[in-house]
Parts: C-alpha cells; sequence; structure tokens
C-alpha cells in the first residue's frame, strides 16, 4: 500500500468520526429548530425520520473511520523508532513516520471505538425527547 493511501487513512481513521458526528450533531439541531419554528412549519420536517439518517450516516462513518484505522493499523505493524540506526536500508525519516502513523491508528482505533456510542445516543436521545417545548 502507498505512503500516500496509508497517509490518508491514517487522518480519516484520526478525524472522519468526530467531524462527522459534529455535523450530525449541528444540523440535527438545525432541523429541531426549523420544525418547531413558525417560519419552518410550511416545510412539514420529519424531526424523528431525520434524526435517523443522520444517526445511520454518522455510526457508518465511525465504522469506516475504525475500518481505516484497522488497515493502517495491521500494515503498521511492527515499526519501532528504537534508539539505533536505521536497518535494512531505509531512511530514518521512514521508519520514524511508520511508527507515528502505528501510534495515531491505535489511539483512532480506541477512540472510535470508545465513543461510537456518542452519535447513536445523540440520535435516539433527539427523537425520544420532546422536540417543542415552551421554556
Amino acid at each position: 500500500m502507498s505512503t500516500r493511501t496509508l497517509s490518508f487513512l491514517q487522518w480519516f481513521g484520526i478525524l472522519a468520526g468526530a467531524g462527522m458526528w459534529a455535523t450530525q450533531h449541528v444540523v440535527g439541531y438545525g432541523v429541531g429548530e426549523a420544525a418547531c419554528s413558525a417560519g419552518g412549519l410550511h416545510w412539514r420536517l420529519d424531526y424523528d425520520r431525520w434524526q435517523y439518517v443522520l444517526g445511520a450516516v454518522s455510526c457508518a462513518v465511525f465504522a469506516l473511520a475504525e475500518a481505516s484505522a484497522a488497515v493502517v493499523f495491521l500494515r503498521t505493524r511492527g515499526e519501532d523508532v528504537g534508539d539505533g540506526p536505521p536497518e535494512n536500508g531505509r531512511p530514518w525519516e521512514v521508519i520514524a513516520r511508520r511508527s507515528r502513523w502505528h501510534f495515531f491508528a491505535t489511539a483512532a482505533l480506541v477512540t472510535n471505538l470508545l465513543f461510537f456510542t456518542v452519535p447513536l445516543l445523540d440520535s435516539l436521545g433527539s427523537v425520544f425527547s420532546v422536540l417543542c417545548r415552551q421554556s
């Protein structure tokens, strides 16, 4: 696998899940505001359907981010910066880069797995809560 592909997968694995959850949360809030406001009543938005779709898309992106982090983790397994000279004639930059990718892929595997429940609970909590309530 090329260096550029591994780099892309590493950054996708780290950032895609969090970015998609933030997008889901902001768009879901906007849909809720539009569904409850007087100006948005003529759109007849189905708030629950929007939340389910946003939650499903967000969970799918989290699963893709987890898979891409797993690919990087498996491709860079065994890379160690160590404290000696580079082995097998590979330059120092390549060894250090691949070991950093392995570290970030490990972090992405753990955090994506832990935070996978956040978009799920965000969409389900929004659906089962009272939407348009006067304060």
